[in-house]
């Protein structure tokens, strides 16, 4: 073992160093004599204070932290250790102080801090109450497509690279996917190592995701070229050299910090046990490459989560295609636990390519051994809590009735409830990625960047994905503001486009399980009362023999429980909400955890009142069957 690793663990065993010429590594040992005590300490959202003990819901996430002198200030992370003991065997040593963990049994969680080098310690606990039996389960499995960025097409070019990228994502949104990945690329962002830092692209695709209402998974890594070791030259084929560990560091700080609360989920570099790390001829699948990039994913991931706490960190997209075997991918895990232990990723990203250029339904449309292989490292290395993410994953043909089947079955297989430990399923791509054959691969759509903006047309593939996840003959209805992440007021004020009540706050102030993937803001109002939200649609009218349906996700609000009134209805004056006429309304119950309701369905009949007139969608009040106060988010509005 390397002094400085021996050094590091005996620090946290509180063993004193010496030798011929005294002692180690003084400052650190000394540290703690500056601290007269040490608390250990809770804390379940964003405003409220730093406790002993607390009560939150199975699936929540709650921070945990050792607080110095009797302060609110956090210890010095270098001189403190945590760790986070709970049922079914969890164990999280988390090497960060203040960040948040996961909750994903009932049951008790002891926090156990400690002072290294000193007899100081402390411990706080979590009451952990399971789930609602009453609310339906809904794990969050997210849907989502990728997109070619445009920054490959048009480097420089800003104006032409966010039209490109938008455009991309309005189809990937009207596949009815809710996620894509965005790349933070630290050689884009950082050119020089003197110059400022360029984040133009970096919030272009952030604002392009978020308008379409994606949720984004970011892609970060790259070196850039004044940082890369003497004889490489390519941004992605190397991390940097040692001497510029502090300033790898520093900017995965500032990225983090910079998106934090607006982009949650990141993985660090692309493939590193394939074509994109150190050897050339996409030879890195070897021990030797595993124990490097697994040195580097331990710097990226203290940085991140200095930078922002509640960020989730996965490692790199595995290449996993059918070539690596069911152990490809799941050997490459076991080196990255057996160097650095599981405590510095919080997910594992994998690219389970079934048959890349497929000839026949016979042809394997996942590496679904690989896939369970992976999973069966995690279990064994007990933290079966921890999500794969299926982060790339298509089919390169011609074939578009063969590629359209093989999506079907590859997202039938991940929305199958025996394999929830699937957070998300990527395609690749919503275009063309550019590989031979260049005019027809893995693309979903056709895409024409002569114009401008570029036009996206789906191809039969891409609507065999949309009606898998919407349904076949399915219209979407835009909402303003379905997302409930546009508004004119300050927290708590008034909805932006929906009214006549209710009102708006942050996920991350009212923490509760399954809004993992619900934006940053939700909706709420008091059912129980005479409150009703909703929305006018002034351009859309009701039309004979089509069936509409509203829907959102929900919660129970405050307590935890209610009943909220989803309700179709039509103006009798035009532009005027307040001349409600209600056409149906169906009751839920909801709980203590988000989930996505069926919401209210209406079939307009020939010769209805409704017909010709124009919509109003909205949540009904306490006559209506409304109970206690309900928050809400990610509405939609579809019609077949």
């Amino acid at each position: 073992m390397k002094s400085k690793e021996w050094q590091r663990v005996a620090r946290r065993l509180g063993v004193l160093l010496t030798v011929g010429l005294g002692l180690l590594a003084t400052e650190a040992l000394a540290q703690c004599q500056y601290y007269s005590s040490i608390q250990a300490r809770i804390q379940v959202d964003s405003t409220s204070g730093w406790t002993p003990s607390a009560n939150i819901i199975q699936g929540q996430r709650f921070r945990v932290g050792v607080l110095a002198n009797g302060t609110n200030t956090l210890a010095a992370r270098e001189y403190v250790g945590l760790k986070v003991t709970g049922p079914n065997g969890y164990l999280v040593r988390p090497p960060v102080n203040g960040v948040f963990v996961d909750a994903p049994y009932a049951g008790t969680y002891v926090l156990e801090a400690g002072c290294i080098n000193s007899t100081l310690t402390s411990t706080a606990t979590v009451t952990v109450t399971a789930t609602s039996p009453s609310t339906p389960a809904q794990r969050p499995n997210l849907r989502m497509i990728g997109i070619r960025p445009g920054i490959e097409l048009y480097k420089g070019d800003q104006t032409k690279i966010t039209a490109w990228d938008r455009e991309s994502m309005k189809k990937v949104a009207e596949a009815g996917a809710v996620g894509t990945h965005i790349g933070f690329s630290w050689a884009d962002i950082q050119a020089t190592r003197t110059g400022p830092f360029d984040w133009t692209g970096a919030e272009a695709q952030y604002e392009a995701a978020r308008e379409r209402g994606l949720l984004p998974f970011a892609f970060s890594g790259t070196t850039p070229l004044w940082a890369l070791p003497a004889g490489f030259t390519e941004s992605h084929r190397s991390p940097p050299d040692p001497q510029y560990t502090a300033d790898f560091q520093y900017f995965f700080r500032e990225l983090s910090a910079r998106f934090c609360n607006r982009v949650r989920y990141y993985e660090f570099w692309n493939e590193p046990n394939g074509c994109s790390w150190v050897n050339p001829n996409c030879s890195n699948g070897q021990q030797a490459q595993a124990e490097l990039y697994a040195d580097w994913l331990k710097l990226w991931y203290v940085a991140m989560k200095e930078g922002c706490p509640d960020v989730v960190l996965s490692t790199g997209g595995l290449d996993c295609y059918p070539g690596t075997g069911a152990t490809g991918c799941s050997q490459y895990i076991e080196w990255i636990y057996n160097r650095i232990g599981g405590d510095y990723f919080d997910a594992v990203a994998i690219h389970p390519y079934g048959v890349k250029e497929p000839t026949s339904d016979n042809d394997a449309y996942l590496n679904i051994a690989g896939i369970e292989d992976v999973r069966r490292v995690m279990v064994e290395r007990n933290q079966p809590w921890k999500k794969i993410w299926a982060d790339e994953w298509g089919y390169n043909t011609r074939d578009e009735a063969l590629k359209g089947r093989m999506v079907d079955r590859a997202l039938s297989w991940f929305e199958d409830p025996a394999h929830d430990y699937i957070f998300q399923a990527r395609y690749l791509t919503v275009q063309d990625t550019g590989e031979t054959p260049v005019d027809h691969n893995y693309g979903l759509c056709d895409i024409n960047a002569t114009v401008s903006p570029p036009a996206v047309t789906a191809r039969p593939s891409y609507q065999t994905y949309r009606t898998h996840v919407l349904g076949a003959g399915v219209t979407v209805i835009p909402l303003n503001n379905a997302e409930l992440e546009t508004h004119t007021s300050s927290q708590f004020g008034a909805l932006g486009h929906w009214g006549p009540n209710g009102a708006w706050a942050n996920h991350l102030q009212f923490p509760r399980p399954g809004n993992q993937n619900l934006g940053k803001v939700f909706g709420y109002y008091s059912a129980g009362l005479t409150e009703t939200v909703g929305q006018l649609l002034t351009g859309y009218r009701f039309v004979a023999g089509k069936t509409y349906v509203f829907k959102s996700w929900a919660h129970g609000g405050g307590d935890n429980t209610g009943v909220v009134p989803y309700q179709i209805g039509y103006a009798e004056t035009d532009g005027n909400l307040a001349t409600w006429k209600p056409l149906q309304t169906r009751l839920f119950a909801v709980g203590n955890t988000w989930y996505e309701t069926e919401g209210v369905s209406f079939t307009v009949p020939a010769g209805s009142p409704a017909v010709g007139r124009q919509i109003i969608v909205r949540f009904g009040k306490q006559t209506d069957g409304g109970m206690g106060d309900i928050w809400f988010d990610n509405l939609s509005l579809t019609l077949r």
